[in-house]
């Protein structure tokens, strides 16, 4: 009697490890099978090259700078941008360094139906953020100038540069674009974006609403297909 529990038992314990084992089998068939998710799913079929000169405005005052682009597909964007003050509040003597500001970044932006005439895109920014930190030019003796009829001397003097010296910060812009289809090679566009600055140097000055105005030019959907004769 004890030795036909112990078979039933053991015939049990079998049935149920190999039941085990086949439904992971199944599993890790199911799952070997399953394609990867990428973020460019499928294949790249085409390709652009675009160059937007912008205009910026608004509380860090207007700023001016021009993006190189990369299309993929014609609905992604990755490339860099620069932008940067277009003047700031100057007095008789020195600049204040409240817009005097640069942007270097890194843009990616998605466009769900470019084709069509006026579109959405969404931008994204990530990049430093520069302040200018002025003071009262440099007179620098300059032989090539005319004398000073005012000063004398037999060399005029010019203003010294200014530098680019003040905090740095990480910047992040998000934001949504709308596009125009102008030509097949021009797009004009408009949008909202924010600027976040983070880091322990980040000033308010550097951060807040950005609207954006520019142009694309360029070849945005270039087919990597070739035709069949």
């Amino acid at each position: 009697m004890n030795y036909s529990i112990r078979l039933i038992a053991c015939s049990l314990a079998l049935f149920a490890s190999t039941q085990l084992n086949a439904q992971q089998t199944v599993l890790i068939k199911q799952d070997s099978t399953k394609k990867i998710q990428t973020l460019f799913q499928g294949k790249i079929n085409s390709f652009g090259l675009s160059v937007s000169p912008t205009f910026q405005f608004g509380p860090m005052g207007p700023q001016a700078g021009m993006a190189l682009a990369l299309h993929l597909n014609n609905k992604w964007e990755i490339g860099g941008s620069f932008t940067r003050s277009l003047r700031g509040n100057r007095d008789d003597f020195a600049m204040a360094p409240q817009l005097g500001q640069q942007f270097h970044a890194l843009s990616i932006a998605y466009t769900a139906k470019a084709n069509k005439l006026i579109h959405l895109s969404f931008p994204l920014l990530i990049g430093a953020i520069t302040s200018r930190n002025e003071v009262a030019p440099i007179g620098i003796m300059d032989p090539n100038t005319q004398p000073n009829p005012i000063m004398g001397g037999h060399g005029g003097m010019r203003d010294g540069g200014m530098f680019w010296d003040g905090p740095k910060s990480l910047g992040i812009q998000p934001g949504v674009q709308v596009e125009l289809n102008v030509l097949k090679h021009l797009r004009v566009f408009t949008g909202a974006n924010y600027r976040f600055a983070v880091g322990e140097n980040s000033t308010d000055a550097m951060r807040g609403f950005v609207g954006t105005v520019g142009l694309k030019v360029g070849l945005f959907d270039r087919s990597l297909k070739t035709k069949k004769k």
